[in-house]
C-alpha cells in the first residue's frame, strides 16, 4: 500500500461559499469518501484489489476558515476526475434575504417541548 498527493487546490473563496478541489481520477467515484468535521475537510480515497488489499490510497486533510457552514457542504465529481467541494460561508458577502412579516400577538411563537 503507498499513498501519494493528488493535484490539490487550494480553498478558493467565491462570493458565498469556499471551493476546493483535488484531482481523484486515479479512483472510482464510490473509492473517494469526503468528510467534514471541527473546521476540517478530509478527502480519502482506497483502490482495493480482487484479493481485497488496498493498490492505492490517497488521503488530504484541509483547514477551512472559521465562518464556515459545514452543514451545507456539497461535493461534486466530474467526468474528468475533478472532485469540487463547495462549502457555505456562515457571513457571505452576499446573503440570502429573509424578510418575514411582523408577528402579530395571535402569531406568537409558543416553545415547544419536542421537535
Amino acid at each position: 500500500m503507498h499513498g501519494r498527493p493528488a493535484s490539490m487546490g487550494g480553498v478558493r473563496a467565491v462570493d458565498h461559499a469556499y471551493f476546493l478541489s483535488a484531482d481523484v481520477s486515479q479512483f472510482e467515484a464510490p473509492d473517494v469518501v469526503v468528510t467534514a468535521n471541527d473546521r476540517h475537510i478530509t478527502i480519502h480515497a482506497e483502490k482495493m484489489v480482487e484479493d481485497g488489499g488496498v493498490s492505492d490510497s490517497f488521503t488530504h486533510k484541509s483547514l477551512l476558515p472559521a465562518d464556515v457552514d459545514l452543514l451545507g457542504v456539497s461535493c461534486t465529481l466530474t467526468p474528468e476526475g475533478m472532485l469540487v467541494i463547495s462549502i457555505p460561508r456562515l457571513n457571505s458577502p452576499h446573503p440570502l434575504t429573509f424578510d418575514p412579516s411582523p408577528l402579530t400577538p395571535k402569531q406568537e411563537a409558543q416553545p415547544h417541548d419536542s421537535f
